[in-house]
C-alpha cells in the first residue's frame, strides 16, 4: 500500500522519470528542493514496487532554479545554489517555466475539446514553442 505524503506526486513523478537510470549524480532542479528532499530518501520505501527507485545507487543533489532562489532565506540560498555546483553554475534551470506564459493562451481554445484534440493541439503548440526557440538561437 502506498502511503500518502503531501510530497507523494512528486516523489512519483520523480521515481518514474528516473526509472531505469544508470546516471552516477542525478542534479534535482526543484522550486522547493529544501523542502521537498527531507525524507525523500525514506519516503523512496513507499513507492509502489513498479517503480522500484533506489536512491542508493545515485549521488542526489538538490538545487533551486536562480528566479526561485532569491525568495528563498541566505541558508537556502548557499546551501541550493547553482552557483556552487560542478558543471551547472552558470545555468539558470528556469527554462522550462517560460512555455507556460505561452500556453495559457491556448488553454482558452483547448478546455472544450476531447481528450485527444487537446492532447493534439497542446503538442502543436509546444512544438511551435519549441521551434521558435530553436530558429532563435544566436540572436
Amino acid at each position: 500500500m502506498y502511503f500518502y505524503h503531501r510530497y507523494a506526486n512528486m516523489d512519483y513523478i520523480f521515481a518514474s522519470a528516473v526509472r531505469g537510470c544508470t546516471a552516477k549524480r542525478i542534479v534535482i532542479s526543484y522550486d522547493i528542493a529544501c523542502q521537498w528532499h527531507r525524507n525523500f530518501l525514506a519516503r523512496c520505501k513507499n513507492l509502489p514496487p513498479a517503480l522500484d527507485f533506489d536512491p542508493s545507487r545515485h549521488t542526489l543533489e538538490y538545487v533551486i532554479p536562480k528566479f526561485h532562489i532569491a525568495a528563498h532565506g541566505v541558508n537556502c540560498q548557499s546551501r541550493y545554489s547553482r552557483n556552487y555546483r560542478r558543471y551547472i553554475g552558470r545555468t539558470d534551470g528556469e527554462n522550462i517555466e517560460r512555455g507556460w506564459a505561452w500556453m495559457n493562451t491556448a488553454s482558452l481554445s483547448t478546455r472544450e475539446m476531447g481528450p485527444g484534440a487537446r492532447h493534439d493541439t497542446l503538442d502543436d503548440q509546444w512544438r511551435a514553442w519549441n521551434f521558435r526557440l530553436t530558429t532563435r538561437f544566436g540572436k
